[in-house]
């Protein structure tokens, strides 16, 4: 097997010099000994030992992120952007999912961690902050992103949900429509849920319009629910002119519960969603959505974990907040005159 010294003794250099270069330390260091280094790695076919350089480094230069349910299309997005930052920095991925279980969720964190990936990037299920607290004492680097947790502090990279939702319903709002509904998941320990109820509720109390609990229908995550929430929105004896969907899967469900009714979109029932993506303008009618900066989130959680890894120190905790764009379609219009 080649060594380290077989390639110094190649070079005429120093082991020292050697290992410089492997780890991309080129300063003071002429180009001519950096390429004679680099020919003579060539030459001889080596390949670094990366098990021993990370118990030297105590480093495997990899990155651990646990999403909450992997089969949403909107973490690809935010796989671009982790993986984007990795590579710029030289870091591995590892991914794995929670499905939404805590229990889960923790046994992907002891997998990893005995993978001994330097850091992590969670989207958190909201039920193991004491878990958490413990990688805080110690001294674990980790990340949240896209939620974050009221009970632990740390470092967190999120989209500004309520800023998206009062955008939303205020954009329907100056259409002429007085009766919005709006669909969502369960919110418990849910963060970007509970903030686009909270904004949808707040464009509603600011724009002096009253809360109706029969327009806030929370949907069971199961295939069909959207569409059967839907059906009751429209079939309310007051019904809603507009539907606000707060998830991709949703957005779907909406539009098919709308065609089961016979009503069309948007002459009938306009229609707004959240999360956009290349297929979204080819829907009939193309949807308006909220769209998120998936890509941005995921670029620039990895760049929040590697500087705190680098770091070693602990400092005060960070929010990033990054802000949604309301992406005006064919879905929404003024509203008929329901009798």
């Amino acid at each position: 097997m080649v060594t380290i010294n077989d390639v110094a003794k190649k070079a005429g250099v120093s082991k020292s010099s050697v290992s410089r270069v492997l780890n991309g330390n080129f300063e003071h260091m002429s180009e001519e000994m950096k390429n004679k280094i680099l020919r003579a790695v060539k030459d001889l076919n080596y390949t670094p030992n990366s098990v021993a350089q990370s118990l030297k480094k105590k480093s495997t230069k990899t990155i651990g992120i646990i999403l909450s349910d992997i089969s949403n299309p909107f973490w690809s997005g935010v796989l671009k952007g982790v993986q984007s930052e990795c590579m710029r920095n030289g870091y591995g991925l590892m991914v794995s999912s929670s499905f939404e279980d805590p229990s889960v969720e923790e046994e992907n964190i002891l997998t990893l961690r005995n993978k001994q990936v330097d850091g992590l990037i969670v989207n958190t299920t909201g039920r193991n902050t004491d878990l958490f607290n413990e990688l805080v004492k110690e001294k674990y680097p980790f990340v949240f992103f896209d939620r974050f947790s009221n009970d632990l502090q740390t470092d967190t990279v999120i989209v500004n949900n309520i800023l998206g939702a009062k955008k939303t319903i205020q954009y329907l709002i100056d259409q002429g429509h007085d009766r919005i509904a709006i669909l969502l998941y369960p919110t418990e320990n849910k963060s970007p849920r509970i903030d686009r109820l909270e904004g949808y509720k707040q464009a509603l109390l600011e724009n002096n319009f009253p809360i109706d609990e029969s327009l806030i229908k929370i949907c069971d995550e199961t295939n069909g629910s959207g569409i059967e929430a839907t059906k009751e929105v429209l079939k309310l004896s007051q019904r809603a002119t507009a539907i606000f969907s707060t998830n991709t899967l949703l957005n779907l469900e909406v539009l098919m519960g709308a065609k089961k009714l016979g009503f069309k979109v948007p002459e009938d029932v306009s229609v707004f969603g959240y999360d956009d993506y290349p297929w979204v303008p080819l829907l009939d009618p193309p949807l308006n959505t909220v769209a998120q900066p998936a890509y941005e989130m995921g670029k620039k959680a990895t760049a929040l974990l590697i500087k705190k890894m680098k770091s070693g120190k602990v400092q005060k905790s960070k929010i990033i907040q990054l802000e949604p764009e309301l992406m005006i379609r064919s879905s929404c219009m003024a509203p008929k005159k329901v009798d």
